[in-house]
């Protein structure tokens, strides 16, 4: 009886051991499998995302959607911004006026040695040159140069979605600072900005007024405030 009980026993933990092998180490060895095709997975899905965060985040700080044809084409503001001194009209832009209608500069698009200039006073804010300057470099939140002129002025300008919904943080001056996307620009004098413009024939057509008026009128909103109906109504 012994004897054969022992060999009884034998035989079951070698069937145990059998089952083991032949059940339990592949549904461990799946599982590991399993645990590595989801990390994978979750890789790659985090890598699109990324991907696709860092193309949303490059259309909504550069993209003008063609709306150069209008900025540019119809009111010609890239010649408000250059001034006759660059082939435009008027005494042209500077960084202390478009900081004053509350355009923001992105410290993180400047050199250094160019931010330590800012800093210590040694930049003319008052030279439309360093305005156009500041452009060629993307650091006018929102505001896009499109192509040059042999005297150095622009052949147009566009808008982004970060003029009005992006501003900065003011770690290197009133205006000019990192730059926070998705924050409103309160300080942006929209309908100054579009008095600025030398031609509004094309709005005082649709609205059927004179231009002064359309000027008045943008001029009467303020910094952080947009009538759409001056060009929807």
């Amino acid at each position: 009886m012994k004897k054969s009980a022992s060999a009884t026993l034998v035989v079951a933990v070698s069937m145990a051991a059998v089952w083991t092998a032949a059940f339990v180490a592949p549904r461990a060895e799946t599982g590991r499998d399993n645990q590595r095709d989801e990390r994978s997975f979750d890789q790659t899905i985090g890598a699109h995302a990324r991907e696709l965060f860092g193309e949303g985040r490059q259309t909504f700080r550069f993209d003008t959607f063609a709306d150069k044809h209008f900025c540019g084409d119809a009111l010609k503001l890239h010649q408000a911004i250059e001034g006759a001194r660059f082939g435009g009209v008027g005494a042209g832009l500077s960084p202390a006026a478009a900081l004053g209608a509350g355009l923001k500069v992105d410290s993180t698009a400047l050199p250094p040695s160019l931010v330590d200039a800012v800093l210590h006073g040694a930049v003319d804010l008052n030279d439309p040159a360093n305005t156009l300057a500041l452009l060629r470099l993307n650091a006018v939140i929102g505001v896009v140069p499109i192509g040059s002129t042999a005297i150095g002025g622009l052949q147009s300008v566009g808008v982004t979605c970060a003029l009005c919904h992006s501003t900065v943080d003011d770690s290197v001056a009133p205006g000019i600072g990192r730059r926070r996307d998705g924050w409103p620009n309160r300080d942006l004098n929209v309908g100054a900005i579009i008095a600025m413009a030398p031609d509004l024939s094309a709005v005082a057509a649709l609205l059927q007024v004179d231009q002064p008026t359309v000027r008045a009128v943008a001029n009467s909103w303020g910094p952080g405030r947009f009538d759409a109906e001056l060009f929807l109504d």
